[in-house]
């Protein structure tokens, strides 16, 4: 027989961000954990409000299933001796199992004959099941943070008071901290706070919702979103649509009802983001724009309750946004009294990093680095580029900043914009901390990339510097996302700057605040961005030996590298591929040790294979050296497979490990100098063979 399993857990108010994580995570791990007990069902639906998160099993089976295993002990040699009587081994394995040696018997494997016995498990009633279950996967439900409550030994992320457990109209009884389930949950704690008893999870929803409780996320969701619309039409503007804060603001009611709020048109003047991020962050508030943009003197927010007069709670969240957009217009007045460049002097004052200095260090560290950007990707704007890095962190000192962290470089382009500095300044003040993830604009502007290279490169050789470098687990400083920031932009803006005078620059720049050797930093960060390349390549869809070859050949530039790496692709589909990267793979192997002299003899050569091979390779290497220097490696690739028939003559002509020692070094020499010549290149040793094209 099948029956909806209901599981509510009643708690106090929980952080709008707690309820979904603990819905969905929380929802995946129950599923797995009725799946170990060997429960079957159809699946686990899940619903929330900030008092209550509930887990619906549809379709429980009212057993378990029978389960049969075979449990193998000692094999047959080792279980019984020469006469054929039990040894320790078996008697011990025996013992352990709970069984008698005697209901065993054995099994033939793959191995041999094993000491084993069949394990069989009875179905037993879910009602004998589930309270052990859910006992203890109710402490495993995620959340950012736990807490205790009286002198109870568990944690959870609000204190529990109530549990529903129904399977079908009967309790299953459990227990958590002081609450023992049954069937009685709770209305809204204002509009309907008396106890409902539930008979099944049938009556789950129409109870509550009679209730003022709208269990369902989606339906509480949707109710916000129409009377946003609702608003719209009398207001006569359109929302500027933000599903996340409708889903928030979702998380943090239990009934929603949309009511719209006026402030003065005074604070219109403000910068757009001011308004807005003080409405939406701060208060939860909803903003309207009219056709052209420009923003409605108003906003719209979700109350949790119903009263008699709406027009007192208008009231009230007018008065807090009034006094939020005063001071965010004292502070706005305030900072625009000083340039935003003689404010960088203040980040003296101010500290980034206890072993990195001060911001005023690290934009001086920044500026240098812009310079080197700029000088090798636009010289012209090597100024403007050390200005913008001077600029970049000085809205940090500023009151907007400080009340509203959030508009960091927003109201730097905002305050350079108003203090004369020039657009492409000013923006990027903004950009430099673009990307902010992975699918995230990049800078637009040339001064805003070389400024974001210049701030995301000295935090990684900052870190690295200093002993913060990233874990499996543990990436504090975000090193991972800067340095595929930084591999990003260079791309994007075809900046063909070298990855390891990148480094070299900014390790300079940081000088002695580095806590380790120079060289042995540079290694580490040159590892990490390797590995951070490897990462992004193949996540995009290019094959990893490839990659690893296109790499093992040096890291230069990421423009220099995506071209060796389509290059390599293509020439992997012609039929010319396999068979080079099968005789590079046997020329470098055999050459792996070979240590020197590199000096080819001609008048040591016993065969034609190998004066042909050489003549050509020299031939060869001018034109692949050529082809590659231009970018050209498509044609570098094919001047490569030139050489694959000579070689594969060489190999069925020539024993390389001549008996004399002056012969088999010269052949050593004549394949190092080759197989070195092309893996400047890409290294086919790395490259697998017998790939489908």
């Amino acid at each position: 027989m099948e029956q909806d399993y209901l599981l509510e857990i009643g708690c106090e108010e929980l952080p709008a961000g707690f309820v979904g994580p603990a819905l969905w995570y929380g929802g995946q791990q129950f599923a797995e954990v009725l799946k170990k007990g060997r429960l079957s069902f159809r699946r686990v639906d899940i619903y929330g409000t900030p008092r209550r998160l509930t887990y619906i099993v549809r379709e429980l089976k009212d057993r378990q299933d029978a389960s049969e295993a075979t449990i193998l002990g000692p094999p047959k040699n080792v279980a019984f001796d020469a006469a054929g009587k039990p040894t320790k081994a078996a008697e011990g394995f025996a013992k352990g199992q709970g069984v008698a040696v005697s209901d065993m018997k054995l099994f033939q494997t793959d191995r041999g004959e094993y000491l084993g016995y069949v394990r069989e498990e009875a179905a037993r009633p879910v009602e004998e099941i589930l309270p052990r279950l859910v006992s203890e996967w109710i402490p495993t439900i995620p959340f950012k943070k736990t807490m205790r409550w009286a002198d109870l030994d568990v944690r959870f992320a609000r204190p529990v008071h109530w549990i529903v457990s129904l399977f079908g109209e009967k309790v299953i009884p459990l227990s958590f901290g002081n609450v023992t389930a049954g069937n009685t949950t709770y209305g809204h704690r204002f509009l309907a706070p008396a106890p409902i008893p539930i008979a099944s999870a049938g009556e789950y929803f129409d109870r509550l919702s009679e209730a003022k409780v709208l269990v369902d996320l989606e339906v509480r969701k949707e109710m916000i979103r129409a009377g946003i619309r609702e608003a719209e039409s009398r207001i006569g503007r359109k929302w500027v649509e933000d599903e996340p804060l409708v889903e928030t603001v979702a998380n943090l009611v239990e009934y929603p009802v949309v009511l719209v709020g006026r402030f003065e048109e005074k604070f219109l003047p403000l910068p757009r983001e001011i308004l807005i991020t003080s409405m939406r962050n701060n208060q939860k508030y909803f903003v309207f724009e009219d056709d052209r943009g420009r923003l409605f003197p108003g906003f719209a927010f979700v109350s949790n309750m119903i009263v008699p007069d709406n027009d007192v709670v208008v009231v009230g969240n007018e008065r807090v946004i009034r006094a939020r957009l005063s001071d965010a217009e004292f502070y706005y007045q305030d900072d625009l009294k000083q340039p935003l460049f003689e404010r960088a002097q203040l980040l003296k004052n101010v500290l980034f990093q206890a072993d990195l200095g001060t911001y005023w260090e690290k934009v001086e560290r920044m500026a240098g680095i812009a310079e080197y950007v700029a000088s090798a990707g636009f010289p012209g704007k090597v100024e403007e580029c050390r200005r913008a890095a001077i600029l970049s962190k000085s809205d940090l000192t500023t009151g907007v900043v400080k009340e509203f962290p959030e508009l960091q470089g927003v109201m730097g382009r905002d305050y350079a914009r108003n203090t004369g500095e020039t657009e492409e300044t000013a923006q990027a003040v903004y950009e430099h901390y673009l990307p902010k993830g992975m699918s995230d604009e990049l800078p637009g502007t040339d001064v805003g990339a070389a400024v974001a290279i210049a701030d995301k490169v000295d935090m990684v050789c900052g870190c690295f510097g200093v002993g913060l470098i990233p874990t499996g687990t543990a990436d504090p400083y975000g090193l991972r996302r800067q340095t595929l920031g930084i591999l990003s932009i260079l791309e994007a803006k075809g900046l063909r700057i070298p990855l390891e005078g990148l480094v070299d620059r900014s390790l300079s720049a940081l000088g002695a605040k580095l806590q380790s050797p120079a060289d042995e930093v540079k290694r580490k960060v040159m590892e990490f961005i390797h590995g951070r390349i490897v990462n992004l390549w193949t996540s995009q869809g290019s094959p990893g030996d490839l990659v690893d070859a296109v790499l093992a050949a040096g890291l230069t530039d990421v423009v220099d590298m995506r071209a060796k790496l389509s290059a390599l692709v293509t020439f992997r589909q012609e039929e010319a591929f396999e068979p080079l990267a099968e005789v590079f793979k046997r020329a470098i192997n055999i050459t792996k040790g070979y240590a020197g002299p590199f000096d080819v003899s001609e008048a040591l050569f016993e065969h034609e294979e190998e004066r042909a091979l050489h003549k050509a390779a020299g031939e060869v290497s001018e034109r692949v050296h050529s082809a590659a220097r231009s970018g050209k490696y498509s044609e570098a690739f094919r001047e490569m497979a030139r050489l694959q028939p000579l070689v594969s003559a060489f190999f069925g002509k020539v024993l390389v490990m001549a008996k004399e020692e002056t012969v088999k070094n010269n052949r050593l020499a004549l394949l190092k100098n080759l197989s070195s010549m092309f893996a400047s290149v890409a290294d086919f040793s790395r490259v697998a063979v017998g790939q489908q094209k």
